[in-house]
């Protein structure tokens, strides 16, 4: 019998993941090669989950990892990755929410902004439509923050691989700005001279 799955909002708000989130987790931990009680020990004492959601979160990866391709969802392929940053919430929202700021770390991009809360979430289309990315902000505390990019149905295992490696690379290039931008600022965060 199918376990019934929660929906990705009640799953965070109770865990700190989605359900995305916990799939990668147990396909990074192969939890294709555990049994049922070794996913739920494993996700009780690595990530401190009560014994209800790691028996739920076990329950229903096994069903997806029964029926699904890596990668794979029902509107196609999907990835997550996620990076932590040593610096506040805000500065990592900025880099992302205008064109100028973003070509400074992902150049040129087919990405249109579609919706988004100030330092919380961006929601946008990649490559006039074809695929979706819902990208999360999370405060980790006064100088710590952590961005989740989720790049939905996109065409391919290949496809959703390939952009699992380009997101990683383009996370990598952010930090290594924001890094730059801390160290004494770039000529454009230096104020204007009048002479």
């Amino acid at each position: 019998m199918a376990t019934r799955r929660i929906d990705d909002e009640t799953v965070r708000a109770k865990t700190g993941r989605s359900w995305h989130e916990w799939f990668d987790i147990l396909e990074n931990a192969s939890a294709d090669k555990l049994n049922h009680q070794e996913i739920v020990n494993l996700l009780s004492r690595r990530h401190d989950l009560n014994d209800w959601w790691s028996q739920m979160i076990a329950n229903v990866y096994e069903q997806h990892a029964r029926t699904h391709e890596q990668h794979e969802q029902a509107e196609g392929y999907e990835i997550s990755v996620s990076k932590t940053f040593q610096v506040d919430v805000r500065t990592i929202y900025d880099a992302w929410s205008t064109d100028e700021k973003r070509r400074g770390w992902l150049q040129e991009s087919p990405l249109k902004i579609t919706a988004s809360t100030r330092n919380k979430s961006i929601r946008a289309q990649w490559a006039n439509g074809e695929s979706r990315l819902s990208i999360d902000f999370y405060s980790k505390g006064e100088n710590r923050s952590q961005v989740v990019v989720q790049h939905m149905k996109l065409p391919s295992l290949k496809a959703a691989e390939d952009m699992q490696t380009f997101w990683k690379e383009k996370l990598d290039a952010l930090e290594e700005m924001v890094r730059k931008n801390r160290k004494g600022g770039t000529p454009e965060q230096e104020p204007a001279r009048s002479d």
